[in-house]
């Protein structure tokens, strides 16, 4: 894992700082720092304590959670419109999963600690990080039912629409490799998933890296889960997903 590299300037791109009060926000710049993640970063291991949360500008983070008998599996996705880091709000000290940088690039970061001052620091953080909660609780059990129920392909244009939501591009590096661990299948699958969605000329994926071209024909080739995910997001923080 490349270490974090502190950058220069900032200009907020994570969608719950955003909608922070102005005076919390201001007070909570102190601790945080601007950090650039490389691809396969891992920000904590599961069942390892959290010393620090993130919240990702432009990088997607996997959340994976961990079996006996194979890779991780995937179970969330949190890019700029959340934060990494989760059971520090919920009062645990240990992570539930491991994080890793799936798509790279920048995040802010502060210490649990810091955090945890920040939470009692006024009213406006620990509300958004509730409604933050119940979102990405929604997330986890949406994923669980269509990895379940829902063919690769469909699965793999939701995957791509979340992950393009959260970088804010039409191009973004992602590995063949490691979506293929996010929908828990064989790379030759996801090759077939991804030369389908080429075909039909929604994206462009060549070397680990995508390109989304028709990003209506994304979602009519996704399964009804990104629809789900996507209002749930927009009911608990309207102003951030307008």
């Amino acid at each position: 894992m490349a270490p974090p590299v502190t950058t220069a300037t900032h200009v907020e791109r994570n969608r719950l700082l955003q909608a922070l009060p102005a005076a919390e926000y201001d007070a909570m710049c102190a601790d945080l720092r601007d950090v650039t993640l490389a691809h396969g970063a891992v920000l904590f291991e599961a069942r390892a304590v959290v010393t620090h949360v993130y919240f990702p500008q432009g990088c997607v983070v996997s959340l994976l959670t961990p079996i006996d008998d194979g890779p991780p599996v995937e179970v969330g996705l949190v890019g700029n419109e959340g934060m990494a880091g989760l059971s520090v709000f919920l009062g645990g000290r240990v992570a539930t999963t491991q994080a890793v940088l799936q798509v790279p690039d920048g995040a802010s970061r502060m210490t649990a600690a810091a955090f945890r001052r920040a939470l009692v620091r006024g009213p406006g953080l620990p509300a958004l990080m509730r409604s933050y909660a119940r979102t990405m609780l929604g997330q986890i059990a949406q994923n669980a039912a269509c990895n379940q129920r829902h063919l690769v392909g469909p699965r793999c244009a939701r995957w791509l629409l979340m992950a393009h939501d959260r970088v804010g591009a039409d191009h973004f590096t992602l590995t063949q490799a490691f979506l293929g661990q996010m929908l828990g299948v064989e790379r030759a699958t996801v090759s077939l998933a991804a030369q389908a969605l080429h075909a039909l000329g929604v994206i462009r994926y060549a070397r680990g890296h995508v390109t989304v071209t028709d990003r209506v024909g994304l979602e009519a080739a996704s399964c009804g889960c990104y629809g789900v995910i996507t209002a749930d997001y927009a009911r608990a923080f309207p102003r951030a997903a307008a």
